[in-house]
């Protein structure tokens, strides 16, 4: 194969187009870079995210360590779940105290993050002094919140990094995709370092490397935190019956994981199987994770959230009744693949709704709500797994029926469009219930103004104007600029 330049020697030097610039192919380390973090402001936080969930693999490669392989199955089960309650309350904690901490902090949520990275840092070296005392799970319990408060600032930052809104899925997609990468690849050296030395230098390695990730976070840049009146659309937005839909579909699916992964784990650990077997099973899980990130992109440019929803419930449904069934080692694997890939495909799909539906869903205090449910949702199916003792075969036909089950409602429930429930319920009782929302989450004065024009019978639209005839978008707008001209006029 020649090159221009090759071709520009061998004839001398005397082609006249020798000297004009000719187009430079990126080298493979460039194509790789793209591929891995993209393009654009987003690589930057996909870099950061990258370097995050290397540190968290050491930190859960110590900790499972310590807490699970360390003992037998039977004196795990109440530490997995006091650590499962742990990984919960940090969400409950969160949810509240987090949107006005961020929008106090300079710099924004670009700053909460390096705070973030210090704070664990630190803690991960305290740990490692206090890693077989009582004073671990406090610790743990710090970091956990740390941890998750990261999660729900680093997913409210996105849409700032992304210069089209569209590519939201894109970009969410690759940063899962590098992350799961990065953290198979550390979880694998953490492994080494754990088995050649101890929990303690896997840890002093997990700290290393989150104080690294505070250095990098710097290159992101300032991200101002969204507004106070952001939240308030947003709480509306998270109303709205597909929204709401798209986070039960996500939270039976975080279930299903939650309950496989411990069920599983215990059950194979107890029936004597080899360690490869139960490792198999988790990077199995990550695999299909991995695979759903290329697969979500694909299916949402040809079919809508909800078919994507129908056909991951109905495949990891599928899975689990054919695992359970002819249930084997290799059938168990496959299972748990699927139940992987349709996991991350159902994350994009709630990614894709609430970018669609609710765009300002992604402030710092909404986006933890959404985060607690599915948390609370993965922890009590963990939870369920870890208390009852069953065998490996009886946990998947148990999996397949509850996702057959969700995978049922998922259909009913979506059979109808939104707008045709929406509009079997009179006027002024979804004012009072949007009132109620706004009232719970501290929003009083925009409560009361609805409240009170419900009580005073100003929701007739039909009576005060015409809408015969006329697209209701226009007349809703026409309305509202109306509205804004008036309030305008008064303020005079």
């Amino acid at each position: 194969m020649t090159t221009p330049e090759s071709t520009a020697t061998a004839n001398g030097g005397d082609d006249p187009d020798a000297d004009a610039p000719t187009p430079t192919r990126a080298s493979p380390f460039r194509r790789i870079d793209r591929w891995l973090f993209g393009t654009g402001h987003i690589a930057a936080l996909t870099r950061v995210h990258s370097v995050h969930s290397a540190a968290e693999s050491c930190f859960v490669v110590s900790l499972a360590g310590s807490i699970f392989f360390s003992v037998s199955p039977d004196a795990a089960r109440p530490r997995v779940l006091l650590f499962l309650t742990l990984t919960l309350a940090p969400f409950l904690l969160v949810a509240p105290f987090l949107d006005p901490v961020v929008r106090r902090v300079r710099g924004g949520l670009s700053a909460t993050i390096i705070v973030t990275f210090v704070v664990r840092a630190a803690l991960a070296l305290a740990i490692a002094q206090q890693l077989r005392t009582l004073a671990l799970f406090p610790l743990v319990f710090a970091s956990l919140v740390t941890s998750k408060a990261y999660s729900i600032v680093r997913n409210a930052a996105v849409p700032a990094l992304v210069d089209d809104a569209d590519q939201l899925v894109d970009a969410n997609a690759r940063i899962s995709r590098t992350a799961t990468i990065t953290g198979a690849l550390s979880a694998s050296a953490a492994l080494a370092l754990f088995t050649v030395a101890s929990a303690e230098a896997t840890l002093v390695l997990a700290a290393v490397v989150h104080l690294a990730g505070a250095l990098l976070t710097v290159r992101v840049g300032r991200i101002n935190a969204p507004s106070r009146a952001a939240e308030q659309v947003a709480l509306v937005e998270l109303d709205q019956p597909d929204v709401s839909d798209a986070v039960a579909d996500m939270m039976a699916l975080r279930a299903a994981a939650g309950f496989a992964l411990f069920q599983f784990g215990f059950s194979l650990r107890s029936a004597g199987e080899p360690a490869w077997v139960l490792g198999a099973i988790i990077a199995g899980n990550s695999v299909g994770a991995f695979v759903g990130t290329f697969l979500a992109p694909v299916l949402r440019r040809r079919r809508p959230e909800r078919t994507m929803f129908t056909v991951v419930l109905i495949a990891a449904a599928t899975a689990a009744a054919i695992g359970g069934l002819f249930f084997g080692r290799v059938t168990l694997l496959v299972t748990i693949v699927v139940l992987g890939a349709s996991v991350s495909i159902g994350r994009r799909a709630l990614d894709a709704t609430i970018q669609a539906q609710a765009p300002d869903a992604r402030t710092a205090g909404a986006y933890a709500r959404i985060e607690t449910r599915l948390e609370l949702a993965w922890v009590l199916a963990a939870c369920l797994a870890v208390a009852i003792r069953v065998d490996s075969w009886v946990g998947v036909l148990v999996l397949a029926g509850f996702l057959a089950g969700a995978a049922v409602v998922h259909i009913v429930r979506t059979s109808r469009p939104a707008h045709d429930a929406a509009e079997q319920t009179p006027l002024d009782l979804r004012l009072l219930h949007r009132a109620e929302v706004l009232a719970n989450h501290g929003f009083h004065d925009e409560a009361v103004v609805i409240a009170r024009a419900v009580a005073d019978g100003r929701t007739d639209v039909s009576a005060d104007t015409d809408v015969g005839g006329v697209d209701p978008d226009e007349a809703a707008r026409h309305a509202i600029d109306d509205a804004r001209a008036a309030a305008r006029a008064r303020r005079r």
